[in-house]
């Protein structure tokens, strides 16, 4: 029979309603049979809202014909008088269905969602559809990403309003910005832009100084420049969406925050320079109106009347910029009729030509070969008392190309800104170009270079005869003097005044306009301190306006229209421009010359060693036209990436350069996997068992000592029980945020559903890549060995072994008082993450971590400085408070806790420090604790570092303290060290060896004793007290005693020789900074492990700072070269 629910319910009979929930089966229907089930007309909203799961019903959900009769469910029989009973979907439909009744059908559905855009984004104000996790897709039971916004009035009490309710909780009022399109946008603003003061008032000075063929080379030189760096910038704004800030935005993603902050600042000065520009350029063109067409003076008819102008032009342009772009764009337009029209009237009275004897007189004599020839070669000479040249020239006409970036710079306003800005920018370029090699070529066919302006000297026949060197001051006319000579080809000269006014304020609107716009993204970056640059992102009103930014923006130009000279503002914006096109150059031949996987921009028309060509001329030019300003230029870039390196944002916009240092990562590693070790260029590879970072800080911080700089250094976590995704991706991000807050430069792994041995054993096998591996296993000493309980002694020991087992040197580090600071600090990730504590008056709440509190971590088992210790350690809790103020601890350049700060140093820094650890209740730790964690961090004082080299394991028992002493906090202590010599008349000899070896090994060190009574029996003192270690594990227990008394008896002479040791390292070593020791070997299956960790007891109790090691027997130093 039919499927029933694609049938009609006006067609169905009693049979079909007694079947239709009885049978699972859907057979196809007949081949030309179509029916439709029509739908009630009861349809909630949260069907169609996009979330992680689409909750429409599935065939076997769909209700029958009508919604009162009984339905069946897979879960048995169903009573429409039991609102519980009812099918799933139809009490969702009727707005009746329970929280857990709506749990249920969602997790029995599939939560797989369709591709969809939003899936993809990664910054947008509302995100409408999640992708569900896999965890999610493999665990029927887990949580729904989304259930909770899903759900929203269903919780409690079930209505009719719910979809009412949450299509109102979904609708959001949105002011929608005005956005325009490529040409409106893009071209015409290119176009204006480009147009500007250079058109009207230095072209024609250009080809007076040039000549019309070196004038169309340096307008073919600055048309390359500006079209190679079109088709770069082309190529990067069409790999992706781009957002509002522009250039800045382009360059910023692909060559990061550092470069691309600097650039941003460096072209948001630009903008302002050149709006600047503009203005100056109107106020000149107002102040001759003003002379020609009645012979007005505000002041002195110089600079100052055109600082008058200009500070009110820049004060009408900020209010019209301060109403938004929709007003300036449409300012443009008709600015833009009035440009064209100025253009054909100059283009019309060059044919027409002069109209009268003083045209004439002035230099414009019409369209003439002679002319031509004339004005075709370069006439270099002085203006305002600096001899021009090509460089010179060319630094004063670039200024006319920058504006190919006016479109780009307000991407944020432009419908399609990954199509509009490649075809704006290309085509105005090429039209503009075309139009000022079009207007110097008439310029030199019409205007000889100089004349007297004089009537009579035209009807003497001399006005074309003065020479700057005999009559110059008779000369004020033509080419070189006459900067209005636009105006004086133009048929009507009043329209081409318009038109110089049009071009000039419109392309100091472009500029105004994307100061502001770049401001504003530059500071939602937050790239750069509040104070300096995120201040002026605030935006007022409901369009978000960034007043301050515009205000800034504002000041800044006033301040360059100050100076009221052209060609001095043109020098100093040429450089800056220049700067910003030769980075936005690099930036297309990095990316492209990397290639990361996501480099696939849909403009292919550019060339990736055109675009480093064009970037290496842009760096030529800046350095030719000036070198002062290109040191300036070169100084602000530098202080700006420096700070921005300094501040290291937590930002990742995945830029080339991110993908370039993989790519040399990868590729280094790939070469030391052919290459073969050698023994010069060992670095101590460290594996150390810190568990999370943050619990044994002073464990953390003696392994960096080794490692900064040097080598690699991974903090290892094991965890019992099994990580969930999640879980274990918490902890890592906690350790890393940990290590970054610390600035300690190293890696973290979790080796979770394993036991000490076994994660060691997993790590050192798993753990590192290549070449790069950890070749020393660092852990903690496990102070409560003669206490603990189960197998975990034993899980000690056999990680010990299994790092020998490895081929990996082991190192052990004791501190008397532990290294375990779970139960006295209090969990500064709270801080880390939300960075809202300031000073010492903010005090944590000890926030524990998910993963912290669902699993044990083993890592050493190391006692947190326990209040009672088998060694008899005084707790650290008995340690009276001492003033935090009476402490002169000192670190490396590091981000932990520094106690007493002189006045002369407070500082942000100092207030991070003190509050990096507090006890769990938020209070300031005892000095002497204090000092006890940030012990490694401390400058040292001027004592020693002992080692006991006993055994040749390599030399790794010497290397490791002398690298130690190379770090400037430990600068100030001397090397002493200890051998052992087999008789008395050894010792000469072995001395005289040991020093050679020394020697050789290029070690300097300040005492070295040979000592040869290390076989001696020990006191009987030292006996007893040993006996009272070991007696507990002499007794008998549930499996018999754990160091057998033929054990003990057969490892008597190695007791005696270690309790010997004991004596020895008491009398030379109790005052050291650190003590530096051999570590004996375990015999696997032959000494049980507490008989072992007697031994290390004996070697280390009472001492100070313990660290014992041994090498993998293989040389980690050398004397040749």
């Amino acid at each position: 029979m039919d499927n029933q629910a694609f049938e009609n319910p006006t067609e169905k009979d009693g049979s079909t309603r007694a079947n239709a929930n009885t049978t699972l089966d859907v057979p196809s229907p007949p081949t030309n049979t179509i029916r439709v089930r029509k739908l009630t007309p009861k349809i909630n909203m949260i069907h169609y809202q996009k979330s992680q799961t689409d909750l429409l019903p599935t065939l076997h959900e769909i209700p029958t014909a009508n919604d009162n009769e009984q339905e069946q469910s897979p879960l048995g029989h169903m009573n429409e008088n039991n609102p519980e009973h009812a099918g799933a979907s139809a009490l969702i439909q009727k707005g009746k269905a329970s929280a857990a009744t709506f749990r249920k059908l969602v997790r029995n559905m599939s939560r797989d969602v369709m591709p969809s855009i939003d899936n993809y984004r990664t910054s947008y104000q509302r995100q409408t559809s999640v992708r569900p996790s896999l965890h999610e897709l493999c665990n029927p039971e887990a949580a729904v990403a989304n259930e909770e916004v899903l759900l929203g009035d269903l919780n409690d009490t079930p209505t009719e309003e719910s979809p009412a309710k949450i299509e109102e909780a979904l609708e959001e009022t949105v002011v929608e910005k005005v956005k325009f399109g490529w040409i409106e946008g893009v071209l015409i603003r290119n176009m204006m832009s480009i147009w500007g003061v250079m058109l009207f008032l230095r072209l024609s000075w250009v080809v007076a100084q040039a000549g019309i063929a070196e004038t169309l080379v340096i307008i073919a030189i600055s048309t390359f420049i500006t079209l190679v760096t079109a088709l770069s910038m082309s190529a990067v704004s069409t790999n992706g969406e781009i957002g509002g800030g522009g250039t800045y935005f382009v360059m910023s993603r692909v060559l990061g925050p550092e470069f691309g902050g600097s650039i941003g600042i460096i072209f948001t000065i630009a903008n302002a320079m050149d709006c600047a520009l503009n203005l100056v350029g109107f106020s000149q063109t107002v102040q001759d109106m003003m002379k020609e067409y009645g012979g007005y003076i505000i002041f002195d008819g110089g600079l100052n009347d055109i600082r008058v102008i200009g500070t009110a032009t820049t004060i009408f342009t900020c209010t019209v910029c301060g109403l938004g772009p929709y007003y300036e764009t449409k300012m443009k337009n008709i600015m833009m009729v009035i440009m064209l029209v100025a253009l054909s009237n100059f283009v019309a009275g060059s044919i027409v030509g002069p109209e009268n004897e003083l045209e004439e007189a002035k230099g414009f004599i019409g369209y003439s070969v002679d002319t031509l020839n004339e004005n075709w070669k370069s006439a270099y000479f002085v203006t305002d008392g600096q001899m021009q040249n090509f460089i010179s020239v060319f630094s004063v006409y670039f200024p006319a190309s920058i504006g190919i970036l006016a479109g780009a710079n307000v991407s944020g306003d432009l419908k399609n800104p990954n199509s509009a800005i490649p075809k704006g920018t290309i085509l105005a370029i090429i039209l503009c170009s075309i139009v000022y090699a079009g207007v110097a070529i008439v310029l030199g066919a019409t205007m000889v270079r100089q004349a007297t302006g004089s009537v009579i000297d035209l009807a003497n026949g001399t006005s074309l005869l003065c020479s700057t060197l005999v009559n110059g001051t008779n000369c004020t006319s033509g080419l070189n003097y006459d900067y209005q000579a636009m105006s004086l080809v133009s048929a009507y000269a009043p329209l081409n005044y318009l038109g110089c006014i049009s071009a000039t304020m419109s392309s100091a609107l472009s500029d105004f306009v994307s100061c502001p716009a770049l401001l504003e993204v530059i500071a939602a970056d937050n790239i750069y301190p509040y104070w300096m640059i995120g201040f002026l992102g605030k935006g007022y009103g409901k369009s978000k306006q960034p007043l301050r930014a515009i205000t800034f923006t504002f000041l800044l130009t006033l301040a360059f229209v100050l100076i009221a000279k052209l060609d001095t503002i043109a020098l100093l914006i040429s450089d800056f421009f220049l700067a910003t096109f030769a980075l936005m150059n690099f930036s297309t031949f990095h990316i492209s010359l990397v290639k990361p996987i996501g480099w696939r921009p849909t403009f292919k028309y550019y060339n990736t060693w055109l675009s480093l060509l064009t970037g290496i001329l842009c760096i030529a030019s800046i350095i030719l036209i000036s070198l002062p300003i290109a040191m300036i230029t070169i100084a602000i870039v530098l202080f700006f990436y420096l700070l921005v390196l300094y501040r290291k944002p937590e930002v990742n916009w995945g830029s080339s350069t991110q993908a370039q240092t993989y790519r040399a990562a990868l590729s280094s590693i790939q070469q030391l996997a052919h290459i073969e070790e050698h023994v010069k260029n060992y670095r101590p590879q460290i594996l150390v068992l810190t568990g999370p970072p943050n619990t044994r800080p002073a464990l953390v911080d003696f392994a960096y000592l080794i490692c900064k700089n040097n080598s690699l250094m991974i903090c290892g976590n094991i965890v019992q029980e099994r990580l969930t995704y999640d879980m274990r991706s918490k902890l890592q991000q906690k350790a890393y945020r940990y290590l970054r807050f610390t600035n300690i430069k190293g890696f973290c792994v979790v080796a979770d559903n394993s036991n000490l041995h076994s994660g060691v054993a997993a790590m050192l096998g798993l753990t590192g890549v290549g070449k790069v591996y950890p070749n020393i296993l660092m852990m903690g000493y496990k102070n409560d060995w003669a206490t603990s309980e189960g197998n975990s002694l034993d899980q000690y020991v056999l990680a010990i072994t299994a790092g020998f087992e490895m081929n990996v040197a082991v190192a052990i580090l004791r501190l008397q008082e532990g290294l375990d600071c779970t139960e006295i600090l209090a969990d500064i990730d709270d801080f880390i993450l939300n960075k809202t504590a300031t000073g010492n008056t903010e005090s944590f709440d000890s926030v524990a971590d998910q993963c912290n509190s669902s699993t044990s971590t083993l890592n050493s088992n190391l006692s947190p400085f326990p209040t009672t210790s088998p060694t008899g350690i005084s707790p650290m809790s008995s340690v009276e408070s001492v003033d935090e103020s009476e402490s002169r601890a000192d670190t490396e350049g590091r981000g932990a806790v520094m106690l007493g700060v002189t006045k002369n140093k407070q500082s942000k820094k100092k207030k991070k420090q003190a509050i990096t650890f507090r006890d769990p209740e938020g209070n300031e730790l005892p000095k002497s604790v204090m000092n006890k964690i940030i012990l490694f961090q401390r400058k040292q004082k001027k004592d020693t570092i002992d080692v006991w080299w006993l055994s040749d394991d390599g030399g790794l028992t010497l290397l490791l303290p002398v690298l130690i002493n190379s770090r400037s906090n430990w600068s100030e202590t001397k090397l002493r060290i200890f051998c052992t010599a087999s008789g008395v008349e050894e010792l000469e000899k072995e001395h005289k060896g040991m020093a050679v070896l020394l020697s050789k090994f290029r070690i300097d060190y300040s005492d070295l004793v040979i000592i040869s009574y290390t076989n001696t029996a020990p006191k009987n003192k030292t006996k007893t007290w040993f006996d009272g270690i070991v007696r507990p594990f002499l007794q008998p227990g549930t499996n018999g005693p754990r160091i057998k008394q033929a054990e003990f008896e057969a490892y008597q002479y190695k007791t005696d020789r270690y309790l010997r040791l004991r004596e020895l390292l008491l009398d030379h070593s109790s005052d050291s900074n650190l003590v530096v020791m051999t570590l004996p070997i375990p015999r696997k299956g032959a000494c049980s492990a507490p008989l072992y960790m007697a031994w290390l007891e004996a070697l280390t109790a009472n001492m100070p700072p313990f660290m014992l090691v041994r090498g993998n027997q293989t040389s980690v130093l050398t004397f040749y070269s």
